[in-house]
This record gives structure tokens, sequence and C-alpha cells, in this order.
């Protein structure tokens, strides 16, 4: 199969921009976060973790991510006192996972920076765009 640079039809465009799109939101995401040592990568699981009480596979398939890179960031954010693991009630080979006090602390506290970050990126945007 060749490799096509000349990508035209409508469904790969589309593809191509959603890309360009979601490593906008990564850049942003880590700018808001930045202050808070943070990073779109811990805010994508803090943020799932904090809908409910997830495993670390289900977050995965969830968020569109490996698992594995979901576990490295679980184990940090465990370390770090984010988030701890708990008991499955009906599976001993899994653990879930829930936020701590300093957890929701730091969630809450990106979600304020984003919501400022939203306000001045609205208030800048030109509607024709």
């Amino acid at each position: 199969m060749k490799y096509n640079q000349n990508i035209e039809d409508p469904l790969s465009k589309f593809s191509l921009h959603i890309f360009h799109i979601h490593g906008l939101l990564m850049r942003s995401g880590d700018i808001v976060t930045r202050s808070l040592h943070q990073s779109s990568a811990r805010w994508q699981v803090l943020g799932r973790i904090g809908h409910g009480t997830p495993t670390v596979a289900k977050i995965a398939r969830d968020m569109g991510l490996a698992r594995q890179s979901v576990q490295r960031i679980a184990d940090v954010l465990t370390d770090e006192g984010l988030t701890m693991y708990k008991d499955h009630p009906t599976d001993r080979r899994t653990k879930l996972l829930e936020l701590t006090g300093k957890g929701e602390e730091v969630l809450e506290a990106i979600y304020t920076q984003y919501d400022e970050w939203n306000q001045y990126i609205m208030a800048h945007l030109d509607p024709k765009q």
C-alpha cells in the first residue's frame, strides 16, 4: 500500500483536523494545569475518576488511552496522595481508583483555572473563524 501525501477525501481531511484539534487541546490543558504541577494527561485521569470510581482499564477504555499509560499516571497520582486504590467489591483481581481529599482540591483548582482560560479564549475568538 502506498502512502498518499495528497489526501483529498472529506473523511481524511476531517480526521486530520481532529488530530490537530486534539493536539491543541492537550497543549492548552498543559498550560491550564502547569501552575498546579499537573498535566493534560493527569487531568484526563483525575477528571474521569471525579465522575465515579473506575478501574484503570475502564479509564483507558473510556478515554481511548493505553491501559499501561493510565496505570503509570494512576500510580504517580496515588504516590502524590491525589488518588487511592480501593478493593473492587466483585473482582479481587482489580482495584478501583478514587480521589482523595487532596485530589478533589486539585481537580477543583484545575477546573477553576480552566474556567478562567475558557473565558479568556471565548472573549478573544472571532465568531467568523
